[in-house]
């Protein structure tokens, strides 16, 4: 479906891919249909909205080294040694969610608590059926990361009634109405939602683009339609800062998901050989860098655009560095995030409410890369983000 136009200047244009999971038709009945937008620059390089996005990403690619707690301490978090926590992600197979898992069962083990994980594989019988293992070995908590409610309602239903918590990570809560609602903005210790850094990510990687081309801009995002969170960020987030910062930049949707990223490639070839003014691409995050590049090569655009992404994961920071493709990164300290979410989750298992938390972020170009240890150890150490008092922060937290 393509909106109709309206009295906005901004022209629209899609390029769509079309979905091929069960999990992604179920969610894109909810979110609804996929736009691009594209005007014509009604500002100069020098502009102020050029400014401060600058700004913002000079922010950005500073190190964190003071972290704030994110809410009261915790008690008898000692009670909870000998539970096991269930991981589902969406899929076990991309990198950001083998890195997660890893930080979440060091975290957790601090409090003697075991991590189990089961992939999602983007597809809701199986989603399903880890939710169901999960119910039927007595989780003491469930976390479900970056798949919506909806598509395993039946299963979670399941677990709800045996009363066991369940996190939602890299989501937000659906409207009142649909499955997976909760009341307030982040639920309750039976259900409890944490979006975590991914929107802050997808608008500092704007920010960036922006910058970098002193508002002139023509970009092609590749938009993910495995959840209404994908989407969220793409449209909110990103065009959002596009329109508060860079009114005059263009972008060309074009879509896809992790389940079928063999599509991203052909899709990423006929968006840009369509629109040759393309002079940046997005897509959203690492996971789907490899077939946009692919995609990229296939058009002969690679001296033509350049290219940045979210997550910051080991693969992405190593293109960077070999100034293959991949120009800019905007990660999130995955290893802080695996305390982050042990945090939210021991919270709600201790039938106390969730926190915000907030994992640190950081912009990854030519610039700073080549300081950095990239190696899988250092990417797991969190050494690319700051330092790691936050671990003593959380411990302190959780009085252990």
């Amino acid at each position: 479906m393509t909106r109709k136009p309206t009295a906005n200047p901004i022209r629209r244009r899609l390029t769509l891919l079309r979905p091929a999971s069960v999990a992604t038709a179920a969610v894109l009945a909810l979110a609804g249909c996929g736009s691009s937008s594209s005007s014509k620059s009604k500002s100069g390089p020098s502009g102020p909205g050029v400014a401060a996005a600058a700004a913002r990403v000079a922010q950005l690619e500073q190190l964190t080294t003071a972290f704030s707690p994110p809410g009261p301490p915790l008690k008898n978090v000692r009670s909870l040694a000998g539970k096991t926590v269930w991981y589902i992600p969406i899929t076990q197979k991309v990198e950001f969610f083998q890195a997660v898992s890893g930080a979440l069962s060091a975290a957790l083990g601090k409090a003697g608590v075991h991590l189990r994980t089961c992939s999602g594989e983007a597809n809701p019988s199986a989603t399903a059926a880890c939710v169901n293992q999960a119910t039927a070995s007595n989780a003491g908590a469930i976390i479900i990361d970056a798949i919506p409610i909806v598509v395993a309602a039946n299963a979670v239903a399941s677990a709800q009634a045996k009363h066991i918590p369940i996190l939602v990570t890299d989501q937000f809560p659906p409207p009142p109405g649909l499955p997976g609602a909760v009341h307030g903005p982040l639920g309750t210790d039976k259900l409890a939602y944490t979006p975590l850094s991914s929107p802050r990510m997808l608008a500092g990687i704007a920010d960036w683009i922006v910058a970098d081309s002193k508002g002139h801009a023509n970009a092609l995002i590749t938009e993910l339609t495995d959840s209404p969170f994908t989407r969220v960020l793409i449209q909110q987030y990103a065009l959002g800062e596009f329109r508060k910062y860079c009114p005059g930049c263009q972008s060309t949707i074009s879509q896809g998901n992790i389940a079928n990223p063999q599509l991203i490639g052909p899709a990423t070839s006929s968006a840009l050989l369509s629109h040759p003014g393309i002079n940046y691409e997005l897509p959203e995050f690492d996971a789907v860098v490899q077939p946009a590049q692919a995609g990229t090569q296939q058009a002969g655009f690679t001296s033509k655009v350049k290219a940045g992404s979210t997550t910051g994961l080991l693969s992405g920071l190593q293109l960077i560095k070999s100034r293959n493709f991949l120009a800019a990164d905007v990660g999130e300290d995955y290893p802080y995030l695996g305390w982050a979410v042990a945090d939210d989750v021991m919270r709600i298992m201790l039938h106390t409410s969730p926190v915000a938390e907030t994992p640190p972020v950081r912009l990854f170009t030519s610039a700073n890369v080549g300081s950095l240890s990239l190696t899988p150890a250092g990417e797991a150490s969190g050494a690319w983000y700051g330092s790691s008092a936050y671990q003593a922060m959380f411990t302190r937290l959780w009085g252990i």
